[in-house]
């Protein structure tokens, strides 16, 4: 029964063999695989170069069937024009049709006549996905020989790997299902035979089951959100909700930690640092049960009302209270600075973000006094990919690729289709950047930095991430957030994941200076452009 299963790859292969006779050559280039066993010069020199028929190749065909279907076959008329009186190709045919490898019609198959490499090959490559081609053959050397014995031999060796892969994926779906089985019997038993089964709550055992399917990933970006932490999730997504306005994160469990707050917002005002560890909303604890959105879901609502939060800086324990508010972000703001500096801060890669920085780049466009543009991406998280792809076309000429992103199969190439707006090869160019510079603004980043080398980054290295991720949801509104894609840039193909953008000038933070608004880091770039 193992041949047997091989059966489907063959049906395509041979529907068409008959036609042997009328095969013209099929302009395809043929390419080893990464896993082609790759034959020298010297080793072809000793394998059998005897010629094969298209009859010897109807029984190499045939020979991986005849062990797996009832003797019936005999009984089939067969309609071919010139097999005649042998007997032995009679079966070969039979065996194949019975097989539905190939069909029974009134044609010629000039059995005798052997079979050109190139269209074996070819049919192997693109019907079989079997790569088997001996040496370093071309595909002129390929059509200028007939099949041998030892092309035969090729194509045997990787059947019997496909044969194995197929047993390899049967055994594991067996294991598979045994311990999917063992999974459910584990959950009911609980639930009906634990001591304390009034106790335990049915939603928490699968949730915590699910997350832990997530954590094995080893990916910090894949994680499953419950009905209502997804809710939340959603909200944070379109800036639905009233809160403090700061940016968070939870990497490590308990830990829930300011990334930054956003200007000009009550967290801000309240003096939310970055490096901030969130210990208690009010008199809840944060603990290693809690999640991210849970934690944010004590702090949000409703605008006008206060929330104190008990904060761990360093060695310090403050409790600092925050008035709730409902606020308009602006993904950019822009200025000019000392009449010939043109600032632009993107806070987040949102999806009106490219339109608003369309805006300031107009603006910028108007100001014949302007030489240098400094780009803020401190604390600016990331998020939507396609924004900052259209918005590298600013920079990117036409048709010039910005970064390669991967799949798990194939690979695809952004490239720029040019907003001739601005020539900012003209411009002398800073950007700000920090710890939680990510995903998107290193793309952005790193980018620029390809196509225009001058430019200076300042302050410290950014938070490596450069993937991508999709949301599954499910009927229960729960959803799964998973990696999809890794983006790397164009010119090295670089990974930035584990990969910092580290800064050309670094540039500590006056914390003392920062309370009373003096931005120590805009400082440096602001003296850099005079």
């Amino acid at each position: 029964m193992q041949l047997k299963k091989l059966s489907i790859y063959f049906i395509l292969f041979f529907s068409s063999f008959l036609y042997f006779s009328q095969l013209q050559a099929i302009e395809i280039r043929i390419l080893p695989s990464p896993e082609t066993k790759v034959i020298t010069k010297d080793e072809i020199i000793t394998k059998d170069k005897t010629e094969i028929t298209r009859k010897d190749f109807f029984r190499f065909i045939s020979d991986n069937f005849k062990d797996d279907i009832p003797k019936t076959y005999k009984y089939i008329n067969l309609n071919f024009i010139d097999v005649g009186n042998d007997i032995v190709l009679k079966e070969y045919l039979q065996i194949l049709i019975y097989s539905d490898i190939i069909e029974n019609k009134e044609i010629k198959l000039f059995s005798k006549k052997p079979l050109n490499a190139y269209t074996f090959y070819n049919f192997i490559d693109t019907k079989l996905n079997i790569y088997a081609i001996p040496g370093n053959e071309t595909e002129s050397e390929l059509k200028n020989r007939n099949t041998k014995k030892f092309d035969l031999v090729n194509v045997k060796q990787e059947l019997i790997k496909l044969q194995e892969k197929l047993e390899e994926k049967e055994n594991k779906e067996k294991n598979l299902s045994w311990k999917q089985k063992i999974f459910t019997n584990v959950y009911e038993t609980l639930i009906d035979s634990h001591y304390d089964k009034d106790n335990l709550s049915e939603e928490k055992l699968i949730n915590w089951a699910i997350e832990g399917l997530t954590k094995w990933t080893d990916d910090r970006f894949t994680t499953y959100f419950p009905p209502t932490e997804n809710k939340n999730f959603e909200e944070d997504l379109n800036w639905k909700y009233e809160w403090i306005w700061a940016y968070v994160d939870m990497e490590i469990p308990w830990e829930f930690k300011i990334i930054s707050a956003i200007s000009w917002t009550p967290a801000e005002k309240s003096w939310l640092k970055w490096w901030d560890i969130v210990t208690f909303v009010d008199d809840k604890e944060v603990t290693k049960e809690n999640t991210l959105q849970e934690v944010v879901s004590w702090i949000k609502w409703p605008a006008g009302t206060k929330v104190n939060l008990t904060v761990k800086r360093w060695e310090e324990t403050l409790i600092i209270e925050i008035e709730r508010a409902k606020i308009v972000i602006k993904e950019v703001e822009y200025k000019v600075v000392n009449n010939k500096i043109f600032y632009i801060q993107i806070k987040t890669f949102w999806n009106t973000v490219k339109q608003e920085f369309e805006l300031a780049l107009n603006s910028m466009k108007e100001n014949n006094n302007i030489s240098t543009l400094i780009l803020d991406l401190r604390n600016n998280p990331g998020w939507y990919l396609d924004q900052v792809t259209d918005m590298l076309w600013f920079f990117v000429p036409e048709g010039e690729p910005t970064a390669i992103i991967k799949y798990k199969n194939y690979k695809t190439t952004s490239k720029s289709r040019w907003y001739d707006l601005i020539d900012f090869s003209k411009y002398k160019i800073i950007i700000l950047q920090n710890s939680w510079t990510a995903s998107a603004s290193e793309i952005m980043i790193w980018t620029i930095k390809d196509y225009y080398p001058e430019a200076t980054l300042i302050w410290e290295k950014t938070y490596w991430k450069w993937s991508v991720q999709t949301i599954k949801p499910y009927n229960d509104w729960s959803a799964l957030k998973y990696t999809i894609a890794k983006w790397f840039t164009w010119k090295t193909e670089t990974w930035i994941d584990l990969v910092w953008i580290s800064p050309d000038i670094e540039e500590k933070i006056d914390e003392i200076k920062y309370k009373e608004w003096y931005d120590s880091q805009l400082q440096k770039a602001i003296q850099m452009a005079r």
